[in-house]
């Protein structure tokens, strides 16, 4: 018996993504059927939206922006084969074909490469790794690079670029339109976060400040707009920028400020979350403890039986979580990084729903996310050996059909794809 179209129609409309991909996979006629639903309707937006975690759409939109309405379609693709890693074919890391000297960050968009190294030096490739842009910034190591000012689709039609470039004592605001560029450098900085288009930073002697960079005809523009100061005994240990919204780690107190409120003065209060109190202590102006988004915060403590003001039931290597649920309260665990790696985390990074660690034996592994609570760091999904040097950087770039990890090491950059299942 054949169903009438409309009423075939009607009961698609009432099914979940995962249910929409299996039908559209199952038969030619079912699959123009969801085509036309998803011409007519909102079809894949809804099962996006109800589905999808909001924090990781916030990273997949970006991405598709370039691809129309299809974007939804894509997107769930994407998101629903990676929610199970096993099924999601990833490849063996292949080199760059761009030889580096002593690399110390690197930064990625959709059609672009940023690579820093020791000596201060920056370039800029296409994302086949033809040279686009290089300048000596300081004669310094590059910490870190981060792509500000853009969307996916312009960055593929346009050479207008911009980043954030990190150095000792200080950070340098770099944009290039591929005739001239233009720095912009701001010194006496501790450490900063980055989130689109905004910047905050912390200068020697507590002063907190965010700004905003805009572009105004042919040159960026920076505009103020809060900041606070941070006093003794008071000191901020990390902090992070995500969706608006800025969280602070002063010392074991967690406090946020929503940085894109039209109506912000810049003299407005953070907000006090909550009281944390951490099984390891904190190390003060390091980059062992980060927040990862605004809800979880994670804090590597590496004990080598040598500080004599530890607690003494600490005596290994240790990696400590902190999730933040809706209602303020907080939830600890607590993993044996030598039991679970046999080696150190050097890096770690979270992308949508996946979480990346690097080791200093060069190991990578993956970690499907569907809920911080029931994360457990001795359970990965896959493992694959990258280098025989430590991992020190990890970005990821976005497309319809794959997800693919840019995994440096301080002697070169290796790429790995994770192709989606073949279900178009």
């Amino acid at each position: 018996m054949i169903f009438p179209l409309e009423i075939l129609e009607h009961i698609l409309l009432k099914c979940d993504g995962k249910t929409l991909l299996t039908a559209r996979k199952s038969c030619k006629s079912l699959r123009d059927t969801i085509d036309y639903l998803t011409e007519k309707t909102r079809l894949w937006e809804w099962c996006c939206r109800e589905e999808i975690n909001p924090e990781e759409l916030v990273e997949y939109l970006p991405k598709y922006e370039a691809y129309g309405k299809e974007k939804w379609l894509y997107m769930y693709i994407n998101w629903s084969s990676w929610e199970t890693i096993e099924d999601v074919t990833i490849l063996n890391p292949i080199l760059s074909p761009v030889q580096f000297q002593k690399i110390s960050s690197i930064a990625v968009s959709s059609d672009h490469i940023a690579v820093g190294s020791e000596d201060g030096r920056l370039r800029i490739f296409t994302k086949h790794w033809a040279p686009v842009f290089e300048h000596r910034i300081v004669a310094v190591k590059l910490t870190k690079l981060t792509f500000i000012d853009y969307n996916d689709y312009n960055d593929i039609n346009n050479l207008d670029l911009c980043l954030v470039v990190a150095y000792p004592k200080g950070i340098s605001i770099v944009a290039f339109n591929g005739i001239r560029n233009y720095q912009f450098d701001i010194l006496d900085i501790i450490s900063h976060s980055v989130y689109n288009n905004y910047i905050c930073y912390e200068k020697v002697g507590g002063r907190m400040t965010i700004i905003k960079i805009t572009n105004h005809y042919d040159r960026r523009e920076i505009q103020e707009i809060w900041f606070t100061r941070i006093y003794s005994p008071g000191c901020i240990t990390c902090y992070k920028m995500w969706n608006g919204k800025c969280t602070f780690l002063i010392n074991s107190i967690l406090e946020s400020l929503v940085y894109e409120n039209p109506n912000i003065t810049p003299m407005e209060q953070m907000q006090r979350i909550t009281d944390i109190k951490f099984y390891a202590p904190l190390i003060i102006d390091s980059s062992t403890t980060q927040i990862l988004r605004d809800n979880v915060i994670i804090s590597v403590y590496k004990n080598n039986g040598s500080d004599k003001t530890s607690q003494p039931d600490i005596i290994e290597d240790y990696v400590e979580i902190i999730i933040i649920d809706k209602y303020k309260r907080h939830s600890k665990k607590l993993f044996n990084m030598w039991e679970i790696f046999r080696s150190n985390i050097t890096c770690i990074f979270l992308y949508g729903n996946t979480l990346l660690i690097g080791t200093d034996s060069g190991s990578l592994y993956y970690y499907h996310i569907s809920n911080w609570k029931n994360f457990d760091l001795k359970y990965y999904n896959h493992r694959q050996v990258i280098c025989k040097h430590p991992i020190i950087v990890i970005q990821a770039k976005e497309n319809e059909k794959e997800r693919k990890f840019y995994i440096c090491s301080k002697f070169t950059v290796h790429e790995v794809s994770g192709f989606i299942p073949s279900i178009y």
